[in-house]
């Protein structure tokens, strides 16, 4: 198991302390990898995003085709609707702007 050395304040060692006390840990090394655990637990839960499909957009957006400048609208566009191909999403009718407005 690799070692690592730790400098810690008077407050931190009593802290430490109090959750080896408290959780009846048998050492301060139990403890911190204890807390570690704990806090890097909704990390290493998450699911690990893909972000291929979008590199793939801005890879087809580079080069000689880049010259040219669309509209951002149209970019955001064309990413919205191979998200939604990709994702299975059905399509949704574009909001109007006068929607709700008598």
């Amino acid at each position: 198991m690799p070692q690592i050395n730790l400098h810690v304040t008077p407050e931190f060692e009593q802290a430490l302390e109090a959750l080896v006390r408290g959780r009846g840990l048998a050492s301060k090394s139990e403890a911190i990898r204890y807390a570690v655990q704990e806090a890097a637990a909704p990390y290493l839960a998450a699911p690990r995003r893909d972000f291929s499909l979008l590199q793939g957009l801005l890879g087809r957006h580079a080069g000689p085709a880049a010259k040219r400048r669309r509209p951002m609208a149209d970019l955001e566009r064309e990413i919205d609707d191979e998200m939604e191909r990709a994702l299975r999403v059905p399509r949704r009718a574009p909001v109007r702007a006068d929607r709700g407005r008598k």
